[in-house]
């Protein structure tokens, strides 16, 4: 098993080879801090978020949550999951985690990077499930946020279909793989009057425009208010 995982990773570096020439996974954001996390008792670095911009802004703006709890954030702002499995060993793996939270696929929805196909970004977010559970590492899955369209990627008109239906994906396999799910998705959507999540973010718990209206796809400190205990709680159960 994990020899077809590796297998499959090299394929999707071999993919992007000359790109990645030029750091295109952007090893070099964390390289250095790594180095000194290795250093660390392992409370200090229990448990690893990997992720995008909605993980880097996570730990820029509340540091507090990851630094009291021992967790540390590896997210890279843009990214997508592409980026994100060429990385997983030097970000995740090599620091020897109990634990790993992964969030990624919006940013492949944005067409980030590459063009989107659902089946690729859900098949990069199993090969780290499983690139962590062969190196005995407890896998946490995340889905999506919501997020109803990219100001920076207008063309996308379908982002609500796209996040709803991958989300559905990690969360059977998590399932079926017996690995926790954390459903940021679920308690972060608008709900209208006849209780129908509409597929956009809650009001007030993102980030704003210039214009001072909701942005609706990344995080302020309310939405962050939201999603902490939610992941804590799926810690609990796999990172004393």
């Amino acid at each position: 098993m994990l020899k077809k995982i590796i297998c499959s990773a090299l394929i999707a570096m071999c993919a992007i080879g000359a790109q990645a020439q030029n750091d295109w996974a952007y090893f070099g954001r964390y390289h250095a801090d790594n180095q000194t996390v290795k250093t660390l008792p392992q409370e200090k670095r229990k448990v690893v978020f990997i992720g995008n911009s909605i993980t880097d802004n996570w730990y820029s703006r509340h540091g507090e949550f990851f630094r009291d709890n021992g967790y540390i954030g590896r997210g890279i702002s843009g990214q997508t999951t592409y980026q994100m499995v060429l990385r997983f060993y030097e970000d995740v793996v090599n620091l020897h985690p109990k634990a790993v939270v992964i969030n990624g696929g919006t940013n492949d929805i944005a067409l980030n990077n590459h063009p989107y196909v659902e089946d690729r970004t859900f098949h990069n977010i199993t090969i780290m499930a499983q690139i962590a559970k062969q190196n005995k590492i407890k896998v946490i899955l995340t889905s999506i946020t919501p997020c109803e369209k990219y100001g920076w990627r207008p063309e996308v008109t379908d982002a609500i279909e796209k996040i709803r239906s991958i989300n559905a994906r990690i969360k059977e396999y998590a399932r079926k793989n017996k690995f926790q799910y954390v459903d940021y998705y679920s308690a972060m959507v608008e709900v209208d009057a006849n209780g129908n999540a509409t597929g956009r973010m809650r009001p007030g718990i993102s980030d704003k425009r210039s214009d001072g209206t909701d942005e609706g796809c990344h995080p302020n400190l309310a939405g962050y208010a939201i999603m902490e205990p939610l992941v804590q709680s799926a810690i609990k159960k796999v990172a004393k």
